[in-house]
């Protein structure tokens, strides 16, 4: 499976973040501009360090601008009643614009069609449990991705309806993910072998669920 369930839903535990100092460089809040301020109502991505949620991205809108923070209100992710939506604080610098490529489903169960070609090593985004999760392609066949992730080491196979190109912002731009081929290349944890299995066990089981 992939990004694990229990992500679903955020407590207060997870407003805490890690200390400046293990940040990269591009997440100094120096590079934080006037263009990157959004206003109440305003549609946005969100971002994480948390453990368990780093390298995700939810939908959410602003609530209000809190100068260095904001208070966000998700699309997707819920209280512990099951039915509110989600608000938290988060910090300005983990704000950023929905992603340009408004081909791609907001929910699983859309079926919008996707154009983007991936090839190995790309950095994409799959959407998954709620939200969307940075990996690295590593295969593709009749319309379905492999996708390995760095941080969790799962390797997991998506239809291309739910993949889309990885993009950072930064100082109000927007620049493509490098490819990961090296990375994958020299991963204990990948193999090409275990990619076309798991290829061809989600087309197997794709057709079963058609067939029934």
């Amino acid at each position: 499976m992939g990004p694990s369930r229990a992500i679903q839903r955020r407590t207060n535990a997870t407003n805490s973040h890690p200390a400046s100092s293990s940040r990269s460089q591009l997440d100094d809040p120096n590079e934080f501009r006037p263009e990157r301020w959004f206003e109440t109502n305003n549609e946005v991505e969100v971002s994480s360090r948390d453990e368990g949620f780093i390298g995700s991205y939810f939908a959410a809108r602003v609530v209000a601008n809190m100068g260095d923070n904001y208070v966000v209100e998700y699309k997707e992710l819920l209280e512990n009643d099951e039915r509110t939506l989600y608000k938290e604080t988060v910090m300005a610098h983990d704000v950023r614009p929905p992603h340009p490529n408004q081909t791609l489903p907001l929910s699983p169960n859309n079926s919008s069609a996707n154009n983007e070609k991936f090839g190995f090593g790309d950095l994409v985004d799959v959407y998954d449990n709620d939200g969307w999760w940075t990996g690295v392609v590593t295969g593709e066949k009749d319309g379905f991705y492999a996708v390995f992730f760095e941080t969790t080491l799962d390797h997991v196979v998506y239809p291309a309806t739910h993949v889309r190109p990885h993009l950072d912002w930064r100082r109000g731009k927007w620049f493509p993910g490098k490819n990961r081929e090296r990375f994958l290349n020299g991963n204990p944890n990948f193999s090409e072998e275990m990619t076309q299995v798991i290829l061809d066990e989600k087309i197997e089981q794709s057709k079963l669920n058609t067939s029934s």
